[in-house]
């Protein structure tokens, strides 16, 4: 009776802990989506791989740990000590995934040549750009801009030595971006045929018709642009006045999940 006691104690406490970990976790989540990784950004700027390490430390490592080490024959003292070499590791490990996915979540997104790139607020840091110079371009996050590669003068030499030098590429690099609406004709010439995604994929078909039955518009309304990201395309549908009005998400690229 007291080793069935005793197992029943161990695992209360591994419950107890599961519980108030995945209380943090489930705060974690709602924070990611609801400011760092907005709409679609989440599964295709790594969003969800970032937080599938913080699952396995949160709901895995410590509660796991608790259920190694806690045994209720031990003193008070042994106890206290025990969970707080449990706490201490959970903790650093979930500041060091938490601070991961934050600098990944996406601050920028920029068209360049023929298709808009997310830009994830570390590439902007390490060059020494204070994320508040983007406000100039807009207040949401991330913001629509536009970068455009330099044919002369010292612009040009800039932008080789970034992109040479420093491996840089170009749409992250800042000193290029401008006001996306200033060219948003000239996005437009990338637009995708979108009567052919339809006609190749039922699922992005089934996403487009619900966005033209909320907008009460048809196709032709609406221009369709695609972003390139890491582990899924999107096709960004604007509207003719340029406003992004829906992303249409496309299959996960292959392997990743």
């Amino acid at each position: 009776m007291f080793a069935l006691a005793r197992t029943r104690t161990r695992y209360s406490a591994t419950a107890l802990h599961f519980l108030a970990s995945l209380s943090v976790f489930s705060l974690l989540l709602g924070v990611a989506l609801l400011f760092w990784y907005p709409d679609s950004y989440f599964s295709a700027s790594g969003g969800w791989q970032g937080i599938r390490l913080v699952a396995a430390v949160d709901l895995v490592l410590g509660p796991l740990l608790t259920l190694v080490l806690y045994n209720p024959k031990k003193s008070r003292r042994e106890l206290m000590g025990d969970i707080g070499v449990v706490v201490l590791i959970q903790s650093v490990a979930l500041v060091w995934g938490i601070k991961a996915i934050y600098e990944q979540r996406p601050v920028a997104v920029v068209f360049l040549d023929t298709s808009f790139y997310t830009v994830p607020a570390a590439a902007l840091e390490s060059q020494g750009v204070d994320l508040a110079q983007l406000d100039r371009f807009g207040q949401q996050r991330p913001v629509l801009v536009f970068a455009d590669r330099p044919d002369s003068g010292p612009g040009l030499q800039q932008y080789l030595q970034l992109a040479e030098q420093e491996q840089i590429p170009p749409h992250e690099q800042f000193g290029l971006y401008q006001p996306l609406a200033e060219h948003f004709s000239r996005v437009t010439r990338s637009a995708v045929d979108v009567q052919e995604i339809m006609a190749n994929n039922a699922d992005m078909k089934q996403q487009i018709e619900h966005v033209l039955a909320n907008e009460q518009g048809v196709i032709d309304d609406f221009h369709f642009l695609p972003l390139t990201s890491r582990y899924r395309n999107i096709v960004m549908m604007f509207n003719r006045q340029g406003v992004l009005v829906a992303m249409i998400n496309a299959p996960f690229k292959t392997g990743e999940v």
